[in-house]
């Protein structure tokens, strides 16, 4: 889980240089705060999700794609929870909050479905 955590704040701190760091340069603090959101909302979703799938061990293939699907379904709802919040309550840069969340969570989701496939194969995994 350690290991986890670590490889997702790293995914952070080199998107944020390499992409973070040109959008404060040329955009400025407005669309620079909501990146920095959208990565903590999704390094937060990915480490918690995370989690549960460390502890069930080698169960059936069903169990494991049944609490794969729910997992994914219920970090779409605080996702999509997190959108409303922004476009509905608050002066953040809505495209810079939207792309970076999507990107954010694409590049955690790629990370999480690769470690998570090596360990149900019995191969050695970073948690």
């Amino acid at each position: 889980m350690i290991k986890f955590s670590g490889y997702i704040l790293l995914i952070d701190l080199i998107s944020l240089i390499l992409i973070g760091l040109p959008v404060y340069l040329n955009a400025g603090m407005e669309v620079f705060l909501p990146v920095l959101i959208a990565f903590a909302i999704t390094s937060v979703l990915a480490i918690a999700s995370f989690y549960p799938f460390t502890r069930m061990g080698a169960g059936s293939i069903n169990k494991y794609m049944t609490a794969m699907l729910i997992a994914m379904m219920l970090r779409m709802l605080v996702i999509g929870a997190s959108v409303a919040v922004v476009f509905l309550f608050t002066d953040l840069h809505q495209i810079g909050f939207t792309v970076a969340l999507l990107f954010s969570y694409i590049c955690k989701s790629a990370v999480e479905t690769y470690i998570l496939t090596r360990k149900q194969r019995g191969q050695p995994s970073v948690s």
